[in-house]
């Protein structure tokens, strides 16, 4: 990759993990209006809890690889197995299950906005850090990527190929 693509990618990356931390930011806010959620609100803790679990498998499996930045370092291997066989970006889904936990414990409507916008810019680097993949890992990538979902799971795809 030439020099002034991979700072472009590196800038691209950055703008995006600034509006991941701004959105996580919006998403804590004690302020503003709350919404009579109440019902859901005892879901918030459980979302919370499986937000720990994802993430914490996702950090066991990254060890020293782990990183904010979604340009692939130069050590980065492909993993696909553990939470990877079910998930292609599960750090991306444990920040998006706490942000939501905190959304339904809280019923704040600027945390509900945040999650919102949120899946939009996870959609997006993760789209973005698949391509860098792709061109990093080929057809092992591309086969992984059309077997296993990006940040939500879907049990009923065949995982098993």
């Amino acid at each position: 990759m030439g020099r002034a693509r991979e700072a472009t990618h590196h800038q691209v990356g950055w703008a995006l993990v600034a509006a991941q931390f701004g959105l996580i930011g919006l998403c804590v806010l004690p302020v503003g209006p709350v919404l009579g959620t109440g019902q859901l609100r005892p879901l918030g803790p459980a979302a919370l809890a499986l937000a720990v679990v994802v993430g914490g498998l996702a950090l066991l499996a990254l060890g020293a690889d782990t990183r904010v930045h979604p340009v692939p370092g130069e050590s980065a291997r492909l993993r696909i197995h553990g939470i990877y066989a079910f998930i292609r970006h599960p750090m991306y889904a444990a920040v998006l299950l706490a942000c939501l936990g905190v959304a339904l414990s809280t019923g704040r409507v600027l945390s509900i906005v945040s999650v919102v916008v949120l899946m939009a810019v996870l959609h997006v680097k993760a789209r973005f850090e698949d391509r860098l993949l792709e061109g990093r890992f080929g057809s092992q990538f591309a086969a992984y990527a059309a077997r296993v979902p990006a940040i939500i799971p879907q049990p009923w795809r065949s995982h098993a190929r």
